[in-house]
Formats: C-alpha cells, structure tokens, sequence
C-alpha cells in the first residue's frame, strides 16, 4: 500500500509539473516572439561607397558596400552588422573614427532587411537566428574573392542585434581576429531576466523563491525551443559562443541606462569569455545603442585603441608567438587595458 502511495504521489507531482511547464508555455512564448519597439534609424545610401551584391550560401542577394578610409594602405579591415530594422548605410554613423583611423569598412544589409533580398515565409526578430549569422558568414566568403582585401587583418564590430551575430561569427571563424559589439545580448541571458521581471506579475514572489534555478532555467530552454519549432528554425547561440572566444580580444560596449540590454546583461556576457572584465565599457547616461551619441570622443578612441591589434606588426607577431613570448602570456591571449586597447 505504501509503494502505491508513493507512486501516487510522484505521478502527483510529475502532473503538477507538466501542467506549470504548460502554463509557461503558453504565456511565455507570445511574450518571447514579441518585438520590442527599439525604433532603429534608416540612413541614406551613401554615394562614396563602393556598393556590390553578395549571394549567400542559401542564394539570397546581399546588398553590400566597402567604406575605404582616405589614409592610404589600410590597416585593416572591419566587417559591420547593422542592427535590427536599420541598414548598412548606418556603419558611418558609428565606425566614423575607424574610418579617420585608417581602417576600412566592410557592411552589408540582413536579409529582409534594406535593399537585400527577401527570405520569404522569414519575419525578422530582435533575437539573432541561423539566417543572420549565414549572412555574416557570407560576407567573410566575399572578402576571400577580392585580392585587395583578403590578406588584410580583419575585426567585426556590430550593433544591438548585429552585435550579437558579429561575436558568434568572430568565436566560429579563426578569419576574425577580434571582436567588439555595442548592446549585444544573448537570447537566455535577457530571457531568463525578463521572465524574472515579468514573472511576479503572475506569481507571488515568495512562490517564485521557491523554484529551483534548475527548473527554472529548463523551463526557460523550453520556452526558446518551442519557439523554434513554431517558427522552423534556430536562433544563435549567443552565450555558447562567447565560452569559444577565450583566446580573441572582446570589446563589449553597453549603455549605462539601456532599459533593453542593462549593465549586468552585458558583464554577464563578457564574463563567459574569462577575460578581463576592463574588456566592457558601460557608457554613462547612454541609452540602447546611442553609446557614440553620449561621448563621440571617447567612443571613437576606444574603438580604435580597439581594432589597432589588427595592425600588421602586432597581428603577425601574435600569430608567431612572438608577443606570447614577450608578454609571457599564451597565443592570442591579448587583454583589454581599461581605455579599451589591446595590452601586449
């Protein structure tokens, strides 16, 4: 009698959960594919530009463009992901002291997104998915077509949405040697902190204590793989990535009142790289990717403090391990300074 009990009772239990896990479906889900009014600008094409078509693997047309700098032979070359509803005419907008610097500048417009062809049945999100990232992927394919760019030193550098795609395509391809991102964020990290948030208007606080963080967490993975499913296809695994870029310099920039992607989202994201955490700048009074707005002067000097690793010097040293030797640290082991340069 006392083993039908206690069956009884874990199948109790077991009912109970798959009854909660339901409900959180089912609230959670609407919620998590719903897209926040981020209100993104729509720039003017630029005539300086040297605009041209990149098809991806899966035969979408990219419209693309290089900025060249006006120094001469460039140090290297950044490859730009614009952020969500914007497009590739915003790269001057934020890489304008890469440019001054002598970098060139790489960007594209996402898929249904500007003057790219359209991925039809596909509605873009705030959350980076598979096609975003393939885009990006396609963008590299192009630079290895070009003999003026292909042996130059390349950085990515991207936007909100666009930053998220540039870390998971710098922690995949050895092609890109460093990486920085401002308001970029991870699709667990914002919804596990969002379903806290929101939570307590469905569930007291003092039940919510309660959850185990296992549970919550699967409960969580639950709500992103059903909406994978509805929606038939994947999103970037923004956090996985970062564990993979141990070894590349990682700026991340974020705003000090950014109500989408706040401070700790951002340090939460970077610590997974085990770098030093001088490699994130929180931008005083800035809001979501209005960073450069609030401090043009110091944005610009960290972005290029930044990408100056991809100096020829400095980046075939590395390769060589020779700065390893200098430094006393491992291959590829460069560190952030706290004005954001790369410390050797």
């Amino acid at each position: 009698m006392s083993s039908l009990i206690l069956i009884a009772l874990v199948l109790g239990i077991v009912a109970l959960d798959v009854l909660v896990r339901m409900l959180v479906l089912r609230l959670a889900v609407p919620i998590f594919e719903s897209r926040p009014l981020l209100g993104a600008e729509l720039y003017p094409p630029d005539p300086s530009a040297e605009s041209f078509t990149i098809r991806t693997r899966d035969q979408i047309d990219l419209a693309a463009s290089l900025f060249r700098t006006g120094r001469g032979a460039p140090r290297g070359l950044v490859l730009f992901c614009h952020e969500l509803d914007s497009n590739r005419w915003s790269a001057p907008a934020y890489c304008k002291g890469l440019l001054a610097a002598g970098f060139h500048v790489l960007t594209f417009d996402f898929r249904n997104h500007g003057d790219s062809g359209r991925q039809s049945g596909y509605e873009p999100m705030h959350w980076p998915t598979e096609f975003e990232v393939e885009d990006a992927r396609a963008a590299l394919d192009w630079v290895e077509t070009r003999a003026d760019l292909r042996k130059l030193p390349l950085g990515a550098y991207g936007m909100s949405r666009g930053g998220a795609v540039a870390l998971v395509l710098a922690a995949e391809s050895s092609r890109v040697l460093c990486v920085a991102s401002d308001g970029a964020y991870a699709c667990m990290e914002c919804l596990t902190h969002y379903a806290l948030r929101w939570g307590r208007l469905y569930v007291p606080e003092r039940v919510l204590r309660w959850i185990p963080k296992w549970h919550f967490n699967s409960s969580m993975w639950l709500v992103r793989t059903a909406s994978e499913w509805r929606k038939g296809y994947r999103y970037a695994r923004v956090s996985r990535a970062m564990s993979r870029l141990r070894d590349k310099p990682v700026l991340m920039i974020s705003g000090e009142r950014d109500n989408y992607v706040i401070p700790s989202m951002t340090h939460n994201l970077h610590a997974r790289t085990g770098q030093d955490p001088s490699g994130v700048w929180i931008v005083p009074e800035a809001k979501h990717n209005m960073a450069r707005e609030a401090d043009p002067a110091e944005y610009d000097r960290r972005l290029v403090d930044f990408f100056s690793v991809l100096d020829r010097p400095a980046w075939e040293a590395q390769s060589a391990g020779q700065l390893s030797a200098a430094s006393g640290k491992q291959p590829g082991s460069l560190s952030i300074s706290p004005s954001g340069a790369p410390a050797v």
